[in-house]
């Protein structure tokens, strides 16, 4: 996988010809974590190919496919009548609130749908049935879809209002791309950043980071993701000070 390009379809391949099977690949292809990148309509279409060839199962993870603030939204791998089997995952915490441990699964095999069931009542015997029956009220009344196109209005302004911030503070010391959809920024330092410093100096001033060595494998990703959706105006213009001195 190319942290800057997402899943490596090429890769697949040559996983597939040396006769290894693969059983299922789970994918976030609306937009990858960490840096945000949403899979190609290209890469899309050669991985449902080969998961109709060799009969593998896509795994979709689509965890903010509601906030989209573009004309045309990026539909799910699942939405092509051409793949034969998949699971499709969402979750109702980040439309709703946190709080809300609800998430939902779909898929186009029955019996599978059927084990993961089996295996969820091992988990949870009794579940949250009070809960989940006033989430259903909700989504039939379309109070949700009403509050997911507020909150979508909400998190547009949110993401403009950070680009502005970035575009002012950070002129020169890294580059990002205004996203299309979802609650973050990948942001790029245009010199080479020693990370261990750069965490211990955000620290310093109260504000947490992942480093990129956390999501990297033989070689550090230079870049990091900040997250808006959660933060208040002041937070993220006060973040954004920091990070551009720390840079």
């Amino acid at each position: 996988m190319d942290f800057l390009m997402g899943l490596l379809i090429d890769e697949v391949v040559a996983h597939l010809k040396l006769g290894k099977r693969i059983k299922a690949i789970y994918v976030t292809p609306h937009r990858q974590y960490p840096t945000t990148v949403t899979l190609s309509l290209r890469r899309r279409l050669d991985l449902i190919r080969l998961s109709n060839e060799y009969g593998f199962v896509i795994i979709e993870d689509d965890y903010d496919n509601e906030f989209h603030f573009g004309y045309r939204p990026v539909l799910p791998l699942s939405s092509f009548s051409e793949l034969k089997t998949y699971v499709y995952i969402g979750t109702m915490s980040k439309v709703v609130a946190p709080a809300l441990r609800i998430g939902y699964l779909v898929s186009n095999d029955s019996s599978l749908i059927r084990k993961v069931g089996g295996l969820r009542k091992i988990i949870d015997v009794q579940g949250d049935s009070i809960m989940e029956q006033v989430i259903l009220q909700l989504i039939k009344e379309g109070t949700i879809k009403r509050h997911i196109k507020k909150a979508t209005n909400h998190y547009k302004a949110k993401r403009d209002f950070t680009a502005s911030l970035l575009k002012n503070h950070l002129k020169g010391k890294a580059t990002f791309t205004i996203p299309d959809g979802g609650l973050a920024f990948w942001i790029v330092p245009t010199k080479k950043i020693d990370w261990s410093q750069l965490f211990l100096k955000l620290q310093g001033k109260g504000i947490k980071m992942i480093t990129p060595d956390s999501n990297s494998f033989d070689k550090n990703i230079n870049g990091l993701r900040l997250g808006y959706g959660s933060l208040t105006e002041k937070e993220l213009e006060e973040t954004i000070l920091a990070l551009a001195k720390a840079l």
